[in-house]
């Protein structure tokens, strides 16, 4: 009797095959490969929800900025797209893939200039209500160490989360959207409200975060063993990574303080006293000199120049140059800010922007206040051998000598 053929081995699916090659972080054989990353790619393709969740977060960071609400500005964080297409740009550099890496950056490229422009809009609408103090926006335009840090963490979860699992990274793409969008926001409002310092330097800082957040996420992934599958995929994994390296250091090393003109700091008062005081005085120091004129000797035609006594001091030359300077005592206050971030300097209370200082910097309080929505503060800062004055709020100075007079004054003092 013929034994009935034995059936043919169950084929397991794509995603039984997906799993095992997810296990095996990267799989050596091709086709394992080829498994991985048509999956990766498949999930990683930007679709239409980037471009409306982009729409959603552009008009939640421009309202954040309109109204300085932070609160605002971390809910238009969590609204932002999911940032899935930024790994699979990171895959396509490490693959060497240009087609989808030129996919990829083209749909990021769209949804950045999306909240860029909705903050551009934001900053013209609040052009009647200016000027104000803006305390968020500024913050965007400047680069903080700290804030590279946590987006490296976040680039790193992300791609491992997205590679690894099927799940949907929400927490890692709302630390990557806070970095890129904000900036982005930051720079459309300030463009379009006309703040001092804020375009293009806003601009740059997402540049920088973008360009450092991409290397860190393609050596992760050349840690997880993905690999150009061909010479041509590793020159352009070499020049991608060059040209982002770059960018990077050409933005990094912008000047981030303000292209406008500082204003010229005014001489500090001196205190001297009145040149007439002293030239009164000196002439009716002078003694006599008729004793040495009237000695009644017939033989003495002339008079010695030594007879007579004049000090050096009676000279109308030397009574000019003679004046006294007494300098205030100056009160030093260092920067506190409770965020961290140093506080911004401008030209007048509640003015234009000048520049930031940050936290533990010393400066002069000068002594004038003005009352607006905050207490304002006029202080004189030493910045490279250049004294320039300004204003600050009050809440943010931490006075090191004895207590300020913060009362507001009828008119400016020395």
């Amino acid at each position: 009797m013929n034994e009935p053929a034995s059936p043919n081995p169950p084929l397991h699916d794509a995603r039984a095959r997906r799993r095992r090659a997810r296990r095996a972080l990267f799989p050596s054989d091709a086709e394992g490969q080829a498994a991985v990353l048509a999956d990766v790619a498949h999930r990683s393709y930007p679709s239409f929800e980037l471009f409306i969740f982009a729409v959603v977060s552009g008009v939640i960071l421009a309202a954040g900025f309109a109204f300085d609400s932070q609160a605002t500005l971390i809910f238009g964080a969590l609204a932002a797209p999911l940032l899935t297409p930024w790994v699979g740009l990171a895959i396509a550099i490490v693959t060497g893939s240009p087609r989808y890496f030129f996919q990829t950056f083209a749909a990021l490229l769209v949804s950045a200039i999306i909240v860029f422009l909705i903050g551009l809009a934001a900053g013209f609408a609040a052009l009647p209500f200016e000027p104000r103090t803006h305390q968020e926006v500024h913050l965007r335009a400047s680069l903080w160490i700290p804030q590279l840090a946590i987006l490296a963490l976040g680039a790193v979860l992300l791609v491992i989360t997205f590679v690894r699992t099927e799940n949907k990274p929400y927490l890692p793409s709302a630390f990557l959207a806070y970095a890129f969008y904000l900036p982005l926001s930051a720079a459309g409002f300030g463009l379009g409200a006309r703040l001092n310092g804020v375009f293009p330097e806003a601009a740059f800082v997402a540049l920088v975060h973008f360009a450092f957040a991409t290397i860190v996420a393609t050596l992760t992934l050349i840690a997880l063993r993905f690999r150009p599958r061909s010479f041509g995929g590793f020159l352009f994994t070499f020049f991608v990574i060059i040209a982002f390296l770059a960018i990077a250091w050409t933005a990094y090393t912008f000047d981030f303080a303000p292209r406008g003109t500082v204003p010229p700091p005014a001489p500090i008062p001196t205190l001297s006293s009145p040149p007439t005081s002293t030239s009164a005085a000196l002439p009716s120091a002078a003694p006599s000199p008729s004793p040495s004129a009237t000695l009644p000797s017939p033989t003495q035609t002339e008079i010695p120049p030594t007879s007579t006594l004049e000090p050096a001091t009676s000279t109308p030359e030397g009574a000019s140059t003679l004046a006294f300077t007494v300098e205030p005592t100056p009160i030093y206050a260092t920067i506190k800010s409770p965020e961290g971030g140093g506080a911004r300097v401008r030209n007048a209370p509640g003015g234009d922007y000048l520049f930031t200082l940050s936290n533990g910097y010393i400066v002069i309080v000068l002594g004038e206040t003005v009352i607006l929505e905050d207490v304002w503060i006029k202080i004189l800062v030493d910045r490279n051998g250049e004294k320039v004055e300004g204003w600050i709020i009050q809440s943010l100075l931490a006075t090191a000598t004895p207590v300020v007079n913060w009362e507001p004054t009828a008119t400016p003092t020395p």
